[in-house]
């Protein structure tokens, strides 16, 4: 898959709209290369905004301009101005390996990317997760990022979807590394982990390198 850097993401459905950032391909070629190159610290802020990976799939990605690295997955970065950008798993070896740069915009909003504000995006991955009408991927993903937020009304939605037996079935692997970040600041003290599914003490313990 390959898109010109900043244009609508729909390669995965989500349920927050997104914009593309370092998918490359043949045809456009290695995007940005000469642009300014990415400062020390610009690359360290990207490399710590890029940790937990979503949409992961049961296939992979071979390097177009080497063939010598292969991606699944994709992150995402929420910035402060309500924008949303994903980014292949592969990013990190295209700016390391390829030369590529990503815009501008997402380089300097990053170092304000670690606690994004609690808004719209929060208040519709905090529903998509509560609501069994949803699409299971949604719920999913929803799981995911919501750990973006070290807030109590994250935390709280995480800790209800633990104990919900449907989700949990396919997504409490998730749902537990979400809590494990939580656990990770100090913020789920009183989180019981004997009482929940199998597959969320699972993504905790993984989470916590246990």
């Amino acid at each position: 898959m390959e898109y010109l850097d900043l244009s609508p993401y729909d390669y995965l459905g989500f349920p927050l709209p997104m914009r593309a950032v370092g998918w490359l391909g043949r045809r456009h070629g290695v995007q940005d290369a000469s642009a300014t190159p990415m400062t020390g610290a610009q690359l360290e802020r990207l490399r710590a905004a890029s940790q937990r990976l979503g949409s992961v799939t049961l296939g992979w990605h071979d390097c177009d301009f080497c063939g010598n690295f292969e991606g699944n997955g994709e992150y995402r970065y929420y910035l402060p101005d309500g924008k949303i950008y994903a980014a292949p798993m592969m990013i990190l070896h295209y700016v390391e390996e390829h030369g590529y740069r990503p815009p501008r915009e997402l380089r300097d909003g990053l170092p304000a990317a670690e606690q994004p504000p609690w808004d719209w995006r929060a208040e519709r991955l905090h529903a998509v997760l509560l609501d069994p009408s949803e699409h299971p991927d949604f719920r999913c993903q929803a799981a995911v990022d919501l750990a973006n937020w070290k807030d109590p009304r994250a935390l709280d939605a995480l800790r209800r979807a633990a104990h919900d037996e449907e989700l949990a079935d396919v997504a409490g692997d998730e749902i537990g590394r979400s809590l494990a970040a939580f656990m990770d600041h100090g913020l789920a003290k009183d989180l019981l982990t004997e009482d929940l599914h199998v597959m969320v003490r699972y993504g905790i313990d993984e989470a916590s390198g246990r």
